[in-house]
C-alpha cells in the first residue's frame, strides 16, 4: 500500500540528477573544467541531488574529493591564498546544499550499461574493488574507458553491485547500451528480458525519450506491473547522461553526448536528499513519489538561453506583469521581425530568475495594442503560454509575412545586434533592403541564371562592428552569420581566403582558370578527395561569387566540364599554390595537386550489396506504383550470377528481406517526417541517431536555429525529395551523396520504396553495411 498523504508530512521534491559523468571519462567533452564548475551548474539548475557516474571508474569522484580535502587541510593550517580561500568557501557553501553521491557506469559483457551508486561514505576502495569482482582490471580503473572486454554479464552485475550497497540502475535502457536495447538487438530470449527489466537487485530503470517512446519494451508504460511476465512494477526515471556543462546548441547536435546537468531531471518525494532516503524511497512501492518532468524544445530554447547561449533570433525579458512594461517591447519585436522572425520569451532572463508572468492576458494585449501604435506594418505574433520551472512563461513568436525592414512611425529601423535591440546603421539598412528586393523578385543581376555548387561555401557579406569583422557564410545549404575566431573548418578556411581578397594578399584574376564565366582558382586534395574553389564572372569579367571547398558531388554539367581535364578549353591550373593554403584546412601531408583528377567514378553509380549468395542490385517503383526488386544469385561453382530483375515484394522470403533490411546509423540526423500543415509551413520531426531521441513535437522551419544541423537537414530533405538518382552512388538500397571532410549524408530505401535520409553522419563512427559503402567507393 503506498504512503497516504497524511504520512507524508515533512517530505518534499528534491530535484535530482543521478547520471552525471565528469572529465575522468574518457569520452567527457569538456576536459578543462573542473568538479566546482560542475556544482554551480548543477546549482543553477536547482538540483540538490547527484551523483558522479564515471565509466567503469570512480576516478571522478576520488579527484573531487582529494581536492576538496586538500583545500581543508590548507585552511585548517592557516596556508590557503586567496584564490584558494574564495574556491573553498565555494565548495564549502554548495555542499551544504548538494549531495554528491560516488558512483560508476558499468559497461556489462555484451555493452549493456548499469549504473552503480553508494553512499557517500563508502570507502572507494571498496567501490573499486567491486568494480574488480565486475571484471574491471585493477590497472584500469583510473582510465574511465567506455569499453572493458570480458566484464560480467548483466543479471551477475546486478547481484554484485547491490550485494556491495549500491543501487542499480538499468542506464538509457532503450536507448543505445541499454538492457532493453541490447536483448532486442541481439534476438535474445523474452527470458533474458525479462531477467534484465526485472531482476529483485534492480532499482530503477533509466528511460531516454521518456514521453514519445511508445514502442513495445521501450516505453516506461510497459513496466507498470500489468504485462505478463513483467509483473514487477518498475520504477522507471531519467538521466542527463551528461559529458559537459551545458546542453549543445543545436548546430553542434550532431556531437557526441549532447546533453548537460540537469537537463534529464526527476523529482523524488523524500524528507532530505540523502542517500539512505533515495534508497528507501527506491526500496518502497511509492510510485507516486517519483516524477518525470516533461519538456519540449521550447523548454530547451529557454534554457540554453538561461545558461549562456546566444542567438539573434531569441529574447529572454523580465518585466513587471503591467501594460507599461509590456508597451515597451514593441522594439523588440520590430527587431526580431527584421531578422526574419524569432521568439520573445517574456518571464525570465539570463542568468536570472524566473519570474513567470502573473497576468498573461494584460501583457499580451498591451503589446498587441503598442505594435500597432508604433509599426509602419505589423508582424504576424502568435502568444502562447508555457511552464517553465513551475512558473507560467509567455512565448512571443514574431513571424516576418511582409518585406523588410519593418519601420517604427517614426522612421526607426530596430535590429539585433549582439544580443541587444538596436538602430540599424547604415550596412544593416542596405543588407534589409536588399534583401527586401531579392524577395520581392526586383533585383536581378547577371549571374541569377548560375546554377549553384551543392556543397562548399560562400562568403555572402561580411560587416565591420564595434571592432569586430562580421561574415554571413552560406555553406550552399545553410546561411548563417559567424566572427573568424567562432569558425571552424570548411567556414574558417573560407573566411581565411575572403580576407586574404578583401586585403589585396592575393591577385584572384592572375590565379584563376576560365572557361567562359565560370573559372577554377585551385584544387587541392582533402584526405582522399579533392576539393575546388570556384569563381563566377560576369559579361564585363567582374568576379561576382567565389565558392570554396566545393567536391565534385552535386556539380552542374558546365561545371563538371569545367573540372574535366579531357576538355580542350579548359587552361591549365595554376602551377602551386602552396604558399597561399589556410593551415585551418590541410593536414601536413596533404599538398597542392598540379592536375586536376580524372571523375572516372560517377555520381550515380550502382553496385550489388551481396550477402551470401544474394545480392541486391536497386528498388524501385514500377509504372504501376508496385515495389520492385532488382536482384541476383551467385552461382555455387563459380563468381558468376543469375540476375532476376523486377521482382514483386510477396515473392521475397524472409532471407532476402534480412538482405534489404539495414539498421539506422548510429550517428547524424534523420527526418523522420515532414509535411505542410495548415499555412503551408513545412514542420519537421528530427531523430538524433546517436541517442534514438525524436524531437517529438514538429518544428517549422523558423523555429529551428540558422546554421543548425537541424536547419541543414531540413533544407536538404527539401532538396533531396524526391531522390535523383544521379546525385547518389548507390550499394544496392543504400547509398551516400554530399561527401564532406568528416561527415556524409546517408540514404536507405526500404522494402516498401520508402527512403529514409540520415544528415550529417560522422565518417569515423560508421559502422556495418554503412562504413563498408564508403570503403567500396574509396570515402575512407
Amino acid at each position: 500500500m503506498t504512503t497516504s498523504f497524511r504520512e507524508r508530512s515533512g517530505l518534499r521534491w528534491i530535484r535530482a540528477d543521478l547520471h552525471l559523468h565528469t572529465p575522468a571519462s574518457e569520452d567527457y567533452a569538456e576536459p578543462d573544467i573542473s568538479y566546482l564548475d560542475i556544482l554551480k551548474e548543477a546549482e543553477q539548475r536547482g538540483l540538490e541531488l547527484i551523483a558522479f557516474t564515471d565509466h567503469n571508474s570512480v576516478y571522478g569522484y576520488e579527484q573531487f574529493q582529494r581536492e576538496v580535502e586538500f583545500l581543508r587541510t590548507l585552511c585548517n593550517a592557516g596556508r590557503l591564498t586567496a584564490e584558494e580561500r574564495t574556491r573553498f568557501e565555494e565548495y564549502d557553501r554548495l555542499l551544504a546544499r548538494i549531495t554528491i553521491l560516488p558512483g560508476f557506469e558499468f559497461t556489462s559483457h555484451y555493452g549493456a550499461h548499469i549504473l552503480g551508486i553508494f553512499p557517500p561514505n563508502k570507502p572507494l576502495s571498496l567501490i573499486e574493488a567491486t568494480l574488480i569482482q565486475l571484471g574491471v582490471p585493477a590497472d584500469r580503473l583510473k582510465e574511465g574507458a567506455c569499453g572493458i572486454p570480458d566484464t560480467r554479464h548483466v543479471t551477475d552485475a546486478y547481484e554484485i553491485i547491490a550485494r556491495a550497497g549500491g543501487l542499480v540502475i538499468a542506464a538509457h535502457a532503450n536507448g543505445p547500451n541499454g538492457v532493453i536495447t541490447e536483448t532486442l538487438r541481439m534476438g535474445t530470449s523474452g527470458q533474458a528480458r525479462v531477467a534484465a527489466t526485472q531482476s529483485q537487485y534492480l532499482s530503477a530503470l533509466e528511460f531516454i525519450n521518456y514521453y514519445t517512446d511508445h514502442d513495445k519494451f521501450t516505453s516506461p508504460a510497459f513496466y507498470n506491473g500489468k504485462t505478463d511476465h513483467y509483473e514487477r512494477r518498475m520504477f522507471c526515471i531519467q538521466g542527463s547522461d551528461a559529458h559537459r556543462l551545458r546542453r549543445l546548441s543545436d548546430h553542434e547536435i550532431h556531437a557526441w553526448h549532447k546533453h548537460g546537468i540537469g537537463d534529464r531531471y526527476i523529482e523524488l518525494l523524500m524528507p532530505d536528499n540523502s542517500f539512505e532516503a533515495l534508497q528507501e524511497l527506491f526500496g518502497s512501492k511509492d510510485f507516486d513519489r517519483v516524477r518525470v518532468p516533461k519538456r519540449d524544445q521550447k523548454q530547451w530554447e529557454v534554457d540554453a538561453l538561461r545558461f549562456g547561449a546566444t542567438s539573434e533570433r531569441q529574447i529572454l525579458c523580465n518585466i513587471e506583469s503591467n501594460a507599461d512594461a509590456a508597451a515597451a517591447l514593441w522594439k523588440d519585436v520590430a527587431a526580431l521581425a527584421n531578422m526574419g522572425g524569432g521568439v520573445l520569451t517574456v518571464g525570465c532572463e539570463p542568468g536570472g530568475q524566473v519570474l513567470g508572468v502573473a497576468r498573461p492576458d494584460v501583457v499580451s494585449e498591451a503589446l498587441r495594442q503598442s505594435i500597432e501604435t508604433n509599426l509602419e506594418q505589423q508582424p504576424y505574433i502568435s502568444f502562447e503560454l508555457i511552464s517553465y520551472e513551475g512558473r507560467d512563461v509567455l512565448r512571443v513568436e514574431v513571424k516576418a509575412d511582409s518585406l523588410p525592414p519593418y519601420l517604427s512611425k517614426d522612421g526607426v529601423v530596430y535590429v539585433r545586434r549582439d544580443n541587444k535591440t538596436v538602430v540599424a546603421n547604415r550596412s544593416e539598412m542596405m543588407q534589409l533592403c536588399r534583401r527586401a528586393l531579392a524577395e520581392d523578385g526586383n533585383l536581378t543581376s547577371e549571374d541569377d541564371g548560375l546554377e549553384m555548387p551543392r556543397s562548399g561555401v560562400e562568403i555572402v557579406d561580411d560587416q565591420y562592428r564595434g571592432g569586430i569583422w562580421y561574415y554571413e557564410v552560406r555553406d550552399l545549404r545553410t546561411t548563417a552569420g559567424v566572427t573568424r575566431d567562432k569558425a571552424q573548418g570548411l567556414w574558417a578556411y573560407a573566411i581565411s581566403r575572403h580576407e586574404d581578397l578583401r586585403e589585396k594578399r592575393i591577385d584572384l584574376h592572375s590565379q584563376v582558370r576560365w572557361r567562359g564565366q565560370l573559372g577554377v582558382w585551385r584544387a587541392y586534395r582533402q584526405g582522399n578527395r579533392i576539393k575546388y574553389d570556384l569563381v563566377h564572372r560576369d559579361a564585363n569579367g567582374v568576379i561576382t561569387r567565389v565558392f570554396y571547398g566545393v567536391s565534385d558531388w552535386g556539380l552542374g554539367d558546365d561545371w563538371a566540364n569545367l573540372l574535366d581535364p579531357r576538355e580542350e578549353e579548359v587552361e591549365t591550373v595554376p602551377a602551386n599554390y602552396e604558399n597561399g593554403m589556410s593551415p585551418l584546412f590541410l593536414a601536413d601531408d596533404e599538398q597542392e595537386i598540379p592536375n586536376l583528377p580524372d571523375l572516372s567514378m560517377p555520381w550515380g553509380e550502382r553496385r550489388y550489396r551481396w550477402r551470401g549468395r544474394g545480392g541486391l542490385l536497386r528498388i524501385f517503383l514500377d509504372e504501376n506504383g508496385l515495389v520492385r526488386f532488382d536482384l541476383a544469385m551467385k552461382n555455387k561453382d563459380n563468381d558468376s550470377y543469375q540476375e532476376f530483375p523486377r521482382v514483386p515484394l510477396a515473392k521475397l522470403t524472409e532471407a532476402w528481406l534480412s538482405l534489404i533490411r539495414v539498421p539506422r546509423p548510429r550517428t547524424g540526423i534523420e527526418v523522420v517526417s515532414a509535411a505542410p500543415g495548415e499555412d503551408n509551413e513545412w514542420r519537421y520531426v528530427f531523430r538524433d541517431l546517436r541517442t534514438g531521441d525524436s524531437s517529438g513535437a514538429p518544428w517549422r522551419m523558423q523555429d529551428i536555429k540558422a546554421g543548425t544541423v537541424r536547419e541543414y537537414a531540413a533544407r536538404m530533405f527539401q532538396q533531396d525529395v524526391p531522390v535523383e538518382e544521379a546525385r547518389v552512388r548507390w550499394w544496392g538500397n543504400i547509398g551516400y551523396m554530399r561527401p564532406m571532410r568528416s561527415q556524409v549524408d546517408l540514404l536507405y530505401r526500404d522494402e516498401h520504396g520508402v527512403d529514409h535520409f540520415f544528415y550529417a553522419a560522422r565518417r569515423d563512427e560508421l559502422q556495418g553495411e554503412w562504413r563498408d559503402l564508403l570503403e567500396i567507393y574509396g570515402e575512407l
